[in-house]
């Protein structure tokens, strides 16, 4: 016989929690986009329901430090009905709620935490991966995207391959397994400023498909991403302009040739893959290129070795130029 255990000794619970104590409480650091939640929900919350007037709530019994910020003993959380705080905020039901009842669970770190917000998260108690991005970088890093596609985490499988390629032996799987090897992976290029980089450059959502993703990441890593000679090179890219034609192409006209037609692939859907072993191929493909357009050289096809550039990336350091 399967033996019990008690699991409420740190649960507490408040029959009449005021609302505006509810409303004035942060949202767990690893919170969705709450405002495109609500756009999905506002049918189902305009008439509020006893269901609704039951929240959960998480507080923290040691200080804690993640990406060099505080959450400090005592901090409460709204870690279950962020969306029905949101739409009450904005008077989007028919009555406001007079009092809640309010379930508060207590855990020692952000990890705990972030268990149990996937457990309200949704009824199936899953979430993607991509869902996970904005709140991370917002929660965490205090970081808002500016470009839909990365709020809404659709930069996965070219960060992933990028993250492979830069430490083959730490990240060496085609997908991401947890939350905490996603934000360890945001994190590694949010440090350098690439992801923040890559926010501004990536203006035409639908220009960007993921080979371009990981290659962005790995020029800016190197390069730096305030580099202005870089940085022109990808709004170009984005444009699908090309610059010289003749015998010999720049790095430019080569990358957005090839993404029209699929040159040298010979299929230019090829370009888009996201499969793990095509992408070796691309990637190395475009950074071959833009190597030759930053040191301002041209050729008539790809030298030798050129398939080898994205995983010697790895040896190259960082931020060799400004």
């Amino acid at each position: 016989m399967i033996e019990t255990k008690d699991f409420t000794g740190n649960i507490t619970v408040n029959c009449n929690y005021p609302l505006q104590d509810f409303l004035n409480l942060p949202e767990v650091p690893c919170q969705r986009d709450t405002e495109a939640r609500l756009s999905k929900a506002r049918g189902h919350l305009k008439e509020v329901r006893p269901e609704h007037c039951v929240v959960h709530l998480v507080r923290l019994t040691k200080d804690c430090i993640v990406a060099g910020k505080l959450y400090p003993k005592g901090m409460v959380f709204r870690v279950d009905g962020n969306t029905r705080a949101l739409n009450w905020e904005k008077e989007g039901s028919d009555y406001l709620p007079q009092k809640l009842v309010a379930i508060t669970y207590e855990y020692e770190d952000l990890d705990q935490i972030k268990e149990s917000y996937d457990t309200f998260d949704s009824a199936e108690a899953t979430e993607k991966n991509q869902q996970k991005v904005y709140g991370i970088l917002t929660g965490f890093y205090d970081y808002t995207p500016k470009n839909e596609k990365l709020s809404r985490g659709i930069i996965l499988s070219g960060m992933n391959k990028a993250c492979h390629l830069m430490k083959p032996t730490e990240w060496n799987q085609s997908n991401v397994k947890n939350s905490e090897q996603l934000r360890d992976q945001l994190s590694f290029w949010m440090i350098k400023g690439c992801l923040q980089a890559l926010d501004e450059l990536m203006v035409r959502k639908d220009r960007w498909c993921q080979p371009f993703i990981a290659a962005a990441l790995m020029s800016l890593y190197y390069y730096g991403p305030n580099n202005q000679k870089l940085r022109k090179l990808w709004e170009l890219i984005e444009k699908g302009v090309g610059n010289t034609y003749g015998d010999d192409w720049d790095g430019l006209t080569h990358i957005t040739e090839t993404w029209k037609t699929g040159g040298m692939f010979k299929d230019p859907n090829v370009c888009k893959d996201t499969r793990w072993d095509n992408m070796d191929r691309t990637v190395s493909y475009l950074l071959y290129w833009i190597d030759k357009y930053m040191n301002d050289e041209t050729g008539s096809k790809v030298g030798n070795g050129w398939d080898r550039v994205a995983k010697d990336y790895k040896n190259r350091g960082t931020q060799l130029f400004s």
